[in-house]
């Protein structure tokens, strides 16, 4: 079971671009609840009221999501149900405050500029259709908005503050272009399936080596070196770099990746409006990087040493 607002409780603004939640709406007592078939299956949904009036069945389908923007830079994603074909409920990634102007923000906003092949290269980016484990099950990285919530190693499931959406051009230099990685090349089901990425996404590593080495239980090293014979991916390529509050170590493909670690090059590509709205926020909150990285002639070491044993190489 699922709960939302209804839509009659949220207002839109058209001439200054704003939504809004009722004034006198109580979201602990008015919600309405989506309950799916016996199966779990979505081919027939109840929409009921607060008090558990049936007031909508049928089909569920859900439109493209709206993001809100909250006054501190947050981001909301606000799922759009339809029962046959009607308009009947928002869901949100998290609560609406009652009274509180919230700004529609485009999911892939124009960037103020284009990554270089040489930025998105450095970038911890993702090719389309890389799973990605959320509060709401595995899912595409093109598919995530602003609001969702990702796990995360160390802080459980976070909201994402932006996506950022890169074109890796078909004439990109060779040692810019993407990698694909495939099923099981760091170990059983590491990564589930084929992984395409860019060369400087920090792969986490994990084994007593590191901690005997370097003092550290968990470290990154960057794709190229993790897997250095990795095929390229060919033509232009779509990438995705996900953007929290903090850097985080997120599950993609059952395989640890690092997230943005943002600076001042990172928020350049934002679009104004975003960056104005989270820049401060996201500058205190990257200060430091979630892991150490490794050179690359540690995670050569590194891999000789688990491979020799029969170790797996990533964590």
């Amino acid at each position: 079971m699922d709960y939302g607002y209804p839509v009659s409780v949220l207002g839109f603004d058209a001439e200054r671009g704003l939504w809004s939640l009722d004034h006198d709406f109580d979201t602990a007592t008015m919600l309405w609840q989506l309950v799916h078939g016996a199966d779990g299956s979505e081919l027939r949904s109840e929409l009921r009221d607060a008090m558990g009036h049936v007031v909508a069945a049928g089909q569920m389908t859900a439109d493209v999501p709206l993001v809100l923007q909250k006054p501190d830079g947050g981001m909301i994603r606000l799922d759009r149900i339809e029962i046959a074909g009607v308009l009947c409920l928002y869901m949100a990634s998290e609560p609406l405050t009652p009274g509180i102007d919230y700004t529609e923000a485009e999911p892939f906003a124009l960037p103020a500029r284009a990554a270089s092949p040489e930025e998105i290269a450095a970038l911890p980016c993702l090719g389309t259709g890389t799973m990605i484990a959320t509060a709401e099950g595995p899912a595409p990285i093109d598919w995530l908005r602003p609001g969702d919530r990702v796990l995360t190693r160390d802080n459980g499931y976070q909201p994402l503050l932006w996506v950022g959406q890169h074109t890796m051009p078909r004439r990109a230099p060779a040692e810019t272009r993407p990698l694909l990685l495939s099923a099981a090349c760091f170990g059983e089901a590491l990564p589930e399936r084929d992984v395409l990425l860019s060369p400087g996404t920090g792969v986490l590593l994990a084994g007593h080596e590191l901690e005997l080495w370097f003092g550290e239980s968990e470290m990154f090293a960057k794709a190229r070196h993790a897997l250095p014979k990795a095929e390229a991916g060919a033509g232009s390529q779509k990438l995705y770099s996900m953007l929290l509050a903090t850097p985080e170590v997120v599950l993609a493909e059952g395989m640890w990746v690092g997230s943005v670690h943002a600076d001042a090059a990172y928020l350049s590509l934002l679009p104004d409006r975003i960056r104005g709205a989270i820049s401060a926020r996201v500058t205190a909150g990257h200060a430091d990087p979630v892991r150490a990285w490794l050179e690359d002639w540690e995670v050569a070491m590194f891999r000789r040493e688990r491979l020799a044993r029969a170790r797996r190489v990533a964590a």
